[in-house]
């Protein structure tokens, strides 16, 4: 079992752990680039996100030992338009445990019912086949096919995810 919260400071050498480690992010699914991460770049990125109106980044952590093993941000949060991008990132020591779903499906149910939001949309990378199952599975549809092979998926929470 999983939880997710908001980020502390005590968290920085942990998301360091995290985000320095190139097994954490495929170069072919994604841009991030793990050897330009510092601990200075993660406490200042840490200490920046603070002020973000339009964006809400929490811990996923186990249950049993509250230890952080990745992080699931909503993005571009837009009330207006109720809709917001989601991005979800989980160390490889926890990956393929199902961890990712419960925290998927955890963010849904507050986006829905706390936050009010509409819709959610992802970018993930058309050869990433894992992802793009589980995120089919819990009901995102496939939106856009983007010329720099990632696609676009999305779910509208009020009308086809029921928690």
């Amino acid at each position: 079992m999983i939880y997710l919260r908001p980020l502390k400071s005590y968290d920085i050498e942990n998301l360091f752990k995290i985000k320095s480690n190139p097994l954490n992010f495929n170069k072919k699914f994604t841009n991030f680039d793990t050897k330009t991460v510092t601990r200075e770049s993660i406490k200042a990125w840490f200490y920046n996100f603070i002020n973000e109106i339009d964006t809400v980044r929490l811990g996923i952590c186990l249950s049993n030992n509250n230890i952080l093993i990745g992080c699931i941000t909503l993005g571009k949060v837009d009330y207006k338009n109720s809709l917001c991008e989601l991005h979800i990132n989980i160390d490889n020591l926890y990956q393929n445990k199902g961890y990712g779903k419960q925290s998927l499906l955890l963010l849904l149910e507050y986006i829905k019912n706390i936050l009010k939001i509409k819709k959610v949309y992802l970018n993930v990378h058309k050869e990433h086949i894992n992802a793009i199952h589980l995120y089919k599975k819990i009901g995102f549809n496939l939106i856009k096919e983007l010329n720099n092979n990632f696609n676009t998926m999305e779910i509208n929470l009020f009308n086809r995810f029921n928690i």
